[in-house]
């Protein structure tokens, strides 16, 4: 387990005479209140940080020669001039054309040390050499260790490289590893307010990475009713109690327990009006407020049958077809004064549709039909038809929408007039 930093290479400046070599300019830094003079960020960082290696990326063009001398004297290790120059020479020769084979850079890797390393890329001119880039620094996790903690220098190089880099090292932080890498700092070293300051300030950026992650919480939240992502994030903000309401949402949502769901929904509702939250979330209250607001029914009934609508709109039809079949038994309870939370009452009316009087309306006969899917999704058959699935599949929306007129209109299907109160 290490800390490692990975940093973009730029191109540097020449001097003003023809023959200088190429070099950042050496400036004025501050980390944490600590002052340092230095011509790379990467190695203030490397200083500041006590890294264990740094991951240098850059293009055939980049100034690898100035970081093989800067680190030969950095690292105490004897500066080979004839190297230094060839090296120099060869990548004045090289453009956006050349191969990324051309450029040997094992010499500058040994310089750096032994848990660092030189990563070719090209200028990223077009989607294909862009798909390159991406298997490149993809590769870059193949030399990490397990538990290894990651911090990423974007200061140098061309802009597009650190957007570029900042959005593949989101995806590789994501992706399922058995590395379990941890993203611990994103550095920039802010030269523009040089004169300003008579400092260039690193500042860590990391809560860029921590938005990205209230992006995936409120996807997952509204795709999927997850906000466990969400939940962990607010816990970190001090809200403890919002945090495991949403969890408690979350659990119930995703085994289908309906009066749970309802339950928090109001709970959640009512914390969410009680707070002012810390950004970024209390720019997402409203999003979550509205997300909740299509649950607040009046009637259990049409909870349940909002709730299926919702899992059917999100394609998960196992759970949208049992919470629609006990939406109805729950309706009918409401109509027939009876107790939703009944056991009893529930089979009663289950019965009911059954009785000659009942058997032919529109709702026995969705029930018979709605609830032989959710049987058959309960039980599967080995080889069962998946034109049959596929037609259930389409079913749902109408089904939905049948038992919505059926439920406001406060019947048996027969009069679609009458409303319940």
């Amino acid at each position: 387990m290490g800390k490692i930093l990975i940093a973009p290479l730029g191109v540097g400046q020449l001097g003003k005479n023809a023959d200088s070599r190429r070099a950042y300019r050496t400036a004025s830094y501050q980390i944490d209140g600590k002052p340092y003079e230095s011509s790379f960020v990467a190695s203030v960082l490397y200083k500041h940080l006590k890294l264990d290696g740094i991951i240098f990326i850059g293009t055939v063009k980049s100034m690898w020669e100035e970081a093989y001398r800067f680190f030969c004297q950095e690292n105490n290790h004897p500066l080979d001039e004839d190297y230094w120059l060839q090296l120099a020479e060869q990548i004045s020769t090289l453009d956006h054309n050349s191969s990324l084979d051309e450029l040997n850079l094992s010499r500058v890797n040994q310089v750096l040390g032994e848990r660092s390393q030189c990563v070719l890329i090209k200028y990223g001119l077009n989607e294909d050499e862009l798909r390159t880039n991406f298997d490149q620094i993809i590769q870059v996790v193949n030399c990490l260790n397990k538990g290894d903690e990651i911090y990423i220098d974007i200061s140098n190089s061309f802009r597009s490289l650190s957007l570029f880099l900042f959005l593949v090292l989101v995806f590789i932080k994501d992706i399922p590893s058995e590395r379990e890498i941890k993203i611990s700092g994103v550095y920039y070293g802010m030269l523009d307010v040089i004169r300003e300051l008579g400092y260039a300030p690193i500042v860590d950026l990391k809560h860029l990475f921590q938005i990205t992650d209230w992006i995936k919480g409120t996807y997952s939240l509204k795709s999927y009713g997850d906000g466990f992502l969400i939940a962990e994030l607010l816990e970190q903000q001090g809200e403890i109690a919002l945090a495991q309401n949403l969890r408690s949402f979350s659990q119930a949502v995703n085994i289908g327990y309906s009066p749970t769901v309802q339950q928090q929904v109001k709970s959640l509702q009512e914390n969410l009006r009680k707070r002012q939250p810390k950004a970024p979330f209390k720019h997402l209250k409203k999003f979550i407020e509205n997300f909740l607001e299509p649950f607040s029914q009046k009637h259990e009934s049409d909870f349940q049958l909002e709730l299926a609508g919702w899992y059917f709109k999100n394609k998960r039809y196992a759970t949208g077809y049992l919470t629609m079949t006990e939406a109805i038994l729950t309706y009918l309870c409401e109509i027939n004064t009876k107790n939703p939370d009944n056991q009893d009452d529930r089979e009663a009316v289950k019965a009911l549709m059954f009785q000659p009087s009942y058997k032919q309306s529109r709702l026995s006969q969705l029930y018979k039909e709605i609830n032989e899917i959710r049987k058959q999704i309960a039980h599967p058959v080995i080889g069962s038809s998946e034109t049959n699935l596929s037609d259930d599949i389409k079913k749902a929306d109408s089904y939905h929408k049948q038992l919505k007129s059926i439920f406001k209109s406060g019947t048996w299907g027969e009069d679609l007039f009458r409303s319940r109160t």
